[in-house]
């Protein structure tokens, strides 16, 4: 290039443009532009409409903004507030195709201070203000779970004392407050409703780690095609109908706290040997993962099944099962603690006369009464038959009369035995006792599944008896 010279720029004369050059830049803007007169005529609009509204530029030029309005290809109509206010107007449209656009119109000026023309442009913003939507609920969401699961968490160990007179009982406590202090695996015997998911919490609430979390899964409620989602999470779109986001397992929710897996004897075998690498190597993936999480978590395991009694069928991992019987506290049922049966009644009386406001004592001899009964259900059913008593009695004592059928039985059918003074043979006075008991169970209860749980029976033992005995009166 010689001194001097100025280099050139290419240059654009847009007063030489074309018609055809112009409509072909205009129709490619991602932005609506929408054009009207003075007289409210389209006088343009470009190609970007037909994604807005459905129709072609075709339908739209030439037409009265009158015309379009009745058309309803969106709402509201924002030329008018131009020719209103004699200024640009911006606002959100919706439009019949459940866009949402955002429109600025302007007003382009005469030489005398007319408006001339009024130029709309639209951006569609349907993703994006979907976007800020969820983005904010999601927000609002994760504030509301963190309440939640922090109200849940407190709820969740706030568990009173054991009621516990017995000595069993007592004995209990003692070692769970020592086992407490290790962070190792405890294992859970008794039958239902023996108060195994409150020992549990009573171990997490003495344990270096009461301040983290205590969650708690009943392997028996869940499908066990979930289970190892649900205990290890997933990630996302790992399987069908698995979300996008993924999944965050038990596991990784107890972590720093304790995690109950009650009814343990129901998890599948499949699934039983990932638990147990798990609990050894305390790390684990989730379904569909590849990256590897750790266990910081306490594992407390609860059944009412004989686990050994599974392994020797090999319905139960052997390496498992010693895995987690580290260390093991058996329940006793309540009718093996009976010194414990008034405490609880009294103590569930109060606690629901709290609850529904309510004042209600109760007479020893239906205390007598409760004593007597083997409560199948064990402590679980004494609550809730306390729970019904309250509620519905509405006399201020419970008495005898007020118990469930069931139990007036079991006090009527002590004085059975007595139904006689005279010398009879020893087969004739079995056969009478045991028709008495029948007609009376069966009087009272209604059923031969009532009948045989009364008299500890058989379901078609009971319904041969009510036959031989009931049926033929």
């Amino acid at each position: 290039m010689a001194h001097g010279e100025k280099k050139k720029t290419a240059q654009v004369d847009f007063d030489q443009l074309d018609f055809d050059t112009l409509k072909k830049i205009l129709d490619n803007s991602h932005d609506e532009i929408y054009v009207t007169d003075a007289e409210g005529t389209v006088i343009y609009v470009n190609k970007a409409c037909e994604k807005h509204y459905g129709v072609k530029q075709s339908d739209i030029i030439g037409k009265s903004s009158k015309e379009i309005g009745e058309r309803k290809y969106w709402s509201p109509r924002v030329s008018p507030l131009v020719f209103k206010k004699n200024q640009s107007i911006t606002l959100e449209q919706k439009t019949c195709l459940g866009k949402t656009l955002l429109t600025t119109a302007t007003p382009i000026f005469d030489e005398n201070g007319n408006i001339e023309f009024i130029i709309e442009n639209s951006r569609d913003i349907t993703e994006t203000d979907g976007i800020k939507h969820e983005l904010e609920m999601s927000k609002q969401l994760l504030k509301r779970y963190k309440l939640e699961v922090e109200e849940l968490r407190k709820k969740e160990i706030e568990t009173p004392g054991f009621v516990c007179h017995s000595k069993k009982m007592r004995n209990i406590l003692e070692l769970a407050q020592r086992i407490a202090r290790i962070n190792s695996t405890v294992l859970l015997l008794g039958e239902s409703g023996t108060g195994k998911g409150v020992l549990a919490k009573f171990i997490h609430k003495n344990s270096s780690q009461s301040d983290g979390p205590f969650i708690a899964i009943n392997c028996a409620a869940i499908p066990s095609e979930l289970m190892e989602a649900e205990l290890f999470g997933y990630s996302g779109g790992s399987f069908t109908g698995a979300s996008e986001k993924g999944k965050i397992g038990l596991i990784e929710l107890a972590n720093g706290g304790t995690l109950f897996l009650d009814e343990i004897g129901e998890i599948p075998l499949r699934l039983q040997a990932k638990l147990l690498q798990a609990l050894q190597e305390k790390q684990y993936f989730q379904v569909g993962g590849r990256e590897e999480k750790q266990v910081n978590c306490r594992i407390i395991a609860a059944t009412n099944s004989n686990l050994q009694k599974m392994v020797n069928k090999g319905e139960f991992r052997e390496d498992l099962f010693y895995r987690i019987n580290i260390f093991e506290i058996d329940i006793p049922p309540l009718r093996e603690r009976t010194d414990d049966i008034v405490p609880l009644v009294k103590f569930f009386l109060n606690k629901f006369n709290d609850k529904y406001n309510m004042s209600h004592a109760i007479t020893q001899e239906a205390l007598d009464v409760l004593i007597q009964y083997s409560w199948p259900g064990n402590v679980r059913e004494l609550e809730n038959t306390i729970e019904r008593l309250v509620v519905m009695i509405q006399e201020e004592v419970i008495d005898v009369c007020h118990l469930p059928k069931t139990f007036q039985f079991n006090s009527k059918s002590e004085s059975l035995i007595t139904f006689t003074t005279t010398h009879m043979p020893l087969d004739d006075a079995v056969s009478e006792v045991e028709k008495r008991l029948v007609e009376n169970a069966y009087k009272d209860l209604g059923s031969s599944y009532a009948v045989a749980r009364a008299l500890g029976i058989s379901q078609s033992k009971a319904s041969r008896l009510i036959r031989k005995y009931c049926n033929n009166k």
